[in-house]
């Protein structure tokens, strides 16, 4: 408990400090930071009502300083920053509704706030203090050096069998051993993250930004960091043994193949040629692969299970909602999914199987707010997505580029979210609402810098001529 406080000290010392000497939007770079790295075992529990996590904290004082320095933008500005804010509001508004009809009321209000409070709070904020598109880039970065250091955190965990989240109290979660999951974390990477699972979904979306910033590297220095950031990124991805992420980040690499600049084609061609000459080098990775592939092919296999297991859950989720009209709209309530014990025949073998573990984001938000719920989920993926490709195809070279990366960022976790319950929970949420925030905001900023440079040109011709004027005259 005493680390924990520590934590919680600095962190609000530091948020307090940079805001008050430079500006509230001066700390965001370090406040995602903060989300990103700081595991959620890092809280202090509060009797009866939630747990105080350490990235809870940070947003509430954030919070705070946005109400104290913040500056409110005009009400056009404000409308072109939130462009998901009604969805926001609807998803909100529906998960009331859904929990008015839950079985498990306290455990659905619970979970409500707890999205609003550290989901859409955090996109309210961000949407409203970011001014310009260098602290965009900035944010992003922090991103990248938080990942940096769990990286460097499961480097220690593949090698000496220290994980850094060993320092801080047991919190059982539904990744915990008995509480869901089918496949083991024993072996798998997984640093400060809950799952190696959950901690391939952060690495996946941190690479590309990676690659990205390497086309803006100046300095040998700057590039060497960036290399250095990709390589761990690529080896703490490939010791998480996560399926899933591996194929969001193929699916990423091939988007940057078909419609990146050419520097992050020559980048990748560069990976793909280090990659295989690890495989030829190593050939015991290769077999690896090999054997995963297998694995999930094999029914009888940990791995082959797993893989089947999703179909099963989708179909025995379908059937629950299925029984009542009511719950086809609004489901069974946030949070309720562990408290269902759905259960369902094993074709394979005939035996009932307990859906302990939700391994989708999607059913999972399927069967706690019903199919309308779920509706509103995917309306706000592809607001967001639309929002990307209309500023890549309509902003100028090369400020359309990271419009690319948020494209590809939402992508490659829209897709995980098919094969694990990574939505409103980790720290890869965390980076998914940020990215969100960003990717909404960033079109408007590159606008609004375009146009105050023309304003001035503008001014300095019309005063240049009222001076021509007044000489003639």
């Amino acid at each position: 408990m005493l680390l924990i406080c520590v934590i919680d000290v600095l962190v609000v010392a530091i948020l307090v400090y940079i805001a008050t000497t430079k500006s509230l939007e001066a700390a965001l770079p370090f406040f995602v930071f903060v989300l990103t790295l700081v595991p959620g075992e890092s809280r202090i529990p509060l009797p009866g009502l939630f747990d105080l996590t350490t990235q809870r904290v940070a947003t509430i004082v954030l919070l705070a300083l946005y109400l104290a320095f913040g500056k409110k933008n005009s009400g056009e500005e404000q409308t072109q920053a939130s462009p998901l804010k009604y969805l926001i509001l609807l998803i909100l508004g529906w998960g009331l509704v859904s929990t008015l009809n839950s079985g498990v009321f306290t455990t659905s209000l619970k979970t409500v706030l707890s999205n609003a409070l550290d989901f859409y709070l955090l996109y309210y904020i961000i949407t409203k203090s970011v001014t310009c598109t260098e602290t965009v880039h900035k944010v992003l970065r922090a991103f990248i050096a938080a990942l940096v250091v769990c990286c460097i955190f499961g480097w220690f965990e593949a090698y000496f069998g220290w994980n850094v989240i060993d320092l801080f109290p047991v919190v059982v979660h539904r990744f915990t051993a008995g509480q869901g999951g089918l496949l083991s974390d024993d072996g798998r990477v997984h640093s400060t993250f809950p799952h190696s699972i959950l901690f391939g979904n952060a690495l996946a979306l941190g690479i590309p930004w990676a690659l990205y910033f390497l086309t803006l590297a100046k300095t040998t220095l700057q590039k060497s960091w960036l290399w250095m950031a990709i390589l761990l990124m690529f080896w703490n991805l490939y010791k998480t043994m996560s399926r899933g992420p591996w194929l969001a980040l193929i699916l990423s690499a091939i988007l940057l193949m078909l419609f990146a600049e050419p520097r992050i084609r020559k980048y990748l061609l560069v990976i793909s040629l280090m990659t295989i000459s690890v495989l030829i080098i190593r050939p015991g990775v290769w077999t690896t692969l090999v054997n995963t592939y297998a694995e999930t092919n094999d029914p009888d296999s940990a791995r082959g299970s797993s893989y089947q297991y999703r179909y099963d859950l989708m179909h025995e989720a379908e059937k629950a909602l299925g029984n009542d009209v009511g719950r086809l709209a609004w489901g069974f309530g946030p949070g309720s999914f562990y408290y269902l014990h759905l259960q369902g025949v094993d074709p394979n073998t005939g035996h009932v199987e307990q859906f302990d573990s939700c391994d989708s984001a999607f059913v999972d938000i399927m069967v706690e707010t019903g199919y309308i719920g779920l509706l509103l989920v995917i309306a706000l993926l592809l607001k967001a997505f639309f929002v990307s490709l209309k500023g890549f195809t309509n902003l100028p070279k090369p400020t359309n580029s990271l419009c690319l990366m948020f494209l590809i960022s939402l992508v490659a976790y829209s897709f995980m979210m098919i094969s694990v319950m990574n939505w409103g929970w980790g720290q890869q949420s965390y980076m998914l609402w940020v990215v969100l925030a960003l990717s909404c905001a960033y079109p408007r900023l590159v606008l609004s810098e375009e146009v105050v440079p023309q304003q001035i040109v503008a001014h300095q011709v019309e005063s240049r001529g009222r001076f021509a004027n007044l000489v003639t005259n």
